[in-house]
């Protein structure tokens, strides 16, 4: 009996050592996103943003997706996230203080994916939106058919999130691979 006690104690000790997700907020995410060619803005561009816990395995690092939230670019082209409370437990896991974005309009190449984007941001990783920083996004116009179907690849995705959560992003995506003759999302 006292072995299984001392056990339960060093498991418990390990837990507790090396940490849990419960809450954390994000944001606020603000920017614009403009056409890379004549800088004008686009306007209903979708801009998805998605939180992730990390946690070490045997292999490395494992991230999982937590959440998402989505919102339009309006007539300036300019979006903004209000910050984002997240409540989950996951025990031996981290945060992850990056948050991953996807920006897209049918017609345009996406962010980050299409290689032809760019962003405003100096020094910091390419994948990411920072918090509380004006970050200006640039999507180039997609003129051939052939470049719209090369593009719907490039359309970054959380893995293992409701597509609830990012209904614009998931219906322009399907109404984009109408357009270039494949089958649309159901």
């Amino acid at each position: 009996m006292r072995n299984i006690l001392i056990l339960i104690v060093m498991m418990a000790s390990v837990f507790v050592a090396e940490g849990c997700t419960i809450t954390h907020k994000f944001g606020p995410f603000c920017g614009k996103v403009v056409d890379a060619e004549s800088g004008k803005p686009i306007e209903g561009a979708v801009v998805a943003v998605w939180f992730s816990t990390k946690r070490p395995s045997m292999g490395g690092m494992v991230w999982r997706v937590a959440d998402a939230v989505e919102t339009l670019t309006d007539a300036n082209g300019e979006f903004r996230i209000s910050p984002h409370r997240i409540n989950l437990f996951r025990l031996m896991a981290w945060w992850e203080s990056d948050c991953q974005v996807s920006i897209f309009k049918p017609g345009y190449g996406a962010y980050p994916g299409n290689s032809k984007t760019y962003s405003s941001l100096k020094n910091y990783r390419y994948l990411y939106l920072p918090e509380n920083k004006y970050t200006r996004f640039f999507l180039p116009r997609l003129l051939s058919l052939e470049e719209r179907k090369e593009n719907l690849s490039d359309i970054e995705e959380p893995v293992g999130i409701d597509f609830e959560k990012i209904p614009h992003l998931r219906k322009f995506e399907s109404e984009e691979r109408y357009k270039v003759g494949l089958q649309p999302y159901q």
